[in-house]
């Protein structure tokens, strides 16, 4: 089934990542982690639907996205950041991306936080956030993505990860096995993965290797 929305707000949040909320349709209902399937109802001519995770919660009057905007015009990306406000949007219902199961750790990589956010806002809201701890790899302190609310929610459980710059509040380097071996200090834990395809794979790959049990491992799209 799919549903007609529009843009109801739009706003940069980092050079090149763009915050949309959508008019939130009738009947729409979803969980926390989940995603959807999105087009743009004007582009007759590019009728593609592409995967984004829902960073709003189903209590919001409002459907909220979290766009990294690629700059080439055969990107839907791209169209997205061209819109303007009530622009007509299809998006498909809501299925499973990522489930909060219990305590852990949240290792992202760029966009790769947006199904965290949904999950760290309500733990923050329901006084549940505990020790769960956010390991987060960017390039530059420009990328990151709501690094305000990311370290108002957590604060020192908030690890910031650059690779081309080296910066006073964020670690250098990259989320490797090395770096993984001074916080994986609990197998018992759970680990919630999303990033490029090579980055999970990677990240799964270590965290096997340093005894977390395949079941607590969390990948998905």
């Amino acid at each position: 089934m799919y549903y007609d929305t529009k843009i109801i707000h739009k706003e940069w949040i980092t050079h090149d990542v763009l915050r949309l909320l959508l008019e939130k349709p009738k009947l729409f209902k979803y969980t926390i982690g989940q995603a959807i399937e999105l087009s743009i109802d004007s582009l007759e001519s590019f009728k593609h639907f592409a995967p984004f995770t829902l960073t709003s919660t189903n209590e919001d009057d409002f459907l909220e996205i979290i766009v990294k905007v690629y700059r080439q015009r055969n990107r839907l990306t791209f169209w997205m950041s061209e819109l303007n406000l009530d622009a007509k949007i299809i998006i498909s219902e809501a299925w499973d991306s990522y489930e909060y199961k219990g305590d852990g750790v949240f290792i992202a990589a760029g966009s790769g936080i947006t199904p965290f956010l949904p999950m760290i806002r309500n733990l923050s809201k329901t006084n549940r956030l505990g020790d769960n701890v956010l390991m987060y790899a960017n390039k530059k302190e420009e990328d990151i993505i709501l690094r305000d609310e990311l370290n108002e929610l957590l604060g020192v459980n908030c690890i910031n990860v650059l690779s081309r710059e080296v910066s006073d509040s964020c670690e250098s380097g990259r989320i490797d096995k090395e770096f993984l071996k001074s916080w994986v200090t609990d197998t018992n834990l759970f680990y919630y993965v999303c990033g490029p395809e090579s980055f999970n794979d990677n990240i799964k790959e270590h965290l096997l290797s340093l005894g977390v049990d395949g079941d607590k491992i969390q990948v998905a799209y």
